[in-house]
């Protein structure tokens, strides 16, 4: 039988967290425009009253693709935005 703290040891994994600040401190710029585009996104889905299938059909990409968009994860095309801008009739970019 197995004692908490041998179940315990199987269950930690050394952390990331280090690795994780330190891609979010060299790439902080376009991860806070993208959070701005995913919480843009999410808010014309909820107008539209759509999902992000109904989104992911329209763009012709896999629903998980449009998981990372919404998540603030992706590092989006310029074509990627103006075909977001156009199926959601919103602006993402300023000229």
């Amino acid at each position: 039988m197995n004692t908490a703290s041998e179940k315990l040891s199987t269950l930690s994994k050394p952390s990331n967290w280090k690795e994780k600040l330190n891609y979010y401190l060299e790439n902080e710029n376009w991860l806070d425009k993208s959070a701005d585009i995913a919480f843009s996104v999410l808010e014309a889905l909820d107008n539209l009253g759509e999902s992000q299938a109904w989104l992911a059909e329209k763009l012709g990409v896999n629903q998980q693709y449009i998981s990372q968009i919404v998540k603030g994860n992706e590092n989006l095309s310029l074509s990627t935005i103006y075909n977001l801008e156009e199926v959601l009739g919103i602006r993402l970019l300023e000229k």
